[in-house]
């Protein structure tokens, strides 16, 4: 006899979440070398050292109407804008964006997120070494 578990929706959803990055992790360890530095949508106005090369990933939450500007504006060329995603999962509060760059050539760069709605800007220093 065959019995099967029954998982409620939203557990069955982190499930899937966690199958993909650990995956995702995976692959990521297996094909490349380069370094990736992740900032989460808690954390705001902060410091960061890259060497060059290094990738850098920039989640900002949205309270409320309106987005983070894309791209951003940033004070040198030491750190090259990629591109800017939505990410999930999706919340009640405001949507979810992943600003991807790389760390292009030794400097200092802040990096400043402008949001159309009320939220404040967001004002990230990179140091490239």
């Amino acid at each position: 006899m065959v019995r099967f578990l029954v998982l409620p929706e939203h557990i069955h959803r982190q499930l899937g979440q966690l199958r993909r990055l650990t995956i995702g992790l995976l692959l990521l360890a297996g094909c490349s070398t380069e370094s990736i530095v992740a900032l989460t949508a808690a954390e705001r106005n902060r410091q960061v050292s890259l060497s060059t090369g290094d990738g850098l990933d920039v989640t900002l939450q949205s309270i409320g109407p309106g987005e983070y500007a894309s791209p951003p504006t940033m004070s040198s060329s030491a750190v090259a804008f990629l591109d800017v995603a939505y990410v999930g999962p999706s919340v009640p509060a405001g949507v979810t964006q992943r600003f991807r760059f790389r760390a292009a050539s030794r400097g200092t760069a802040i990096i400043t997120f402008t949001h159309t709605g009320n939220n404040p800007a967001v004002q990230d220093t990179v140091i490239v070494r």
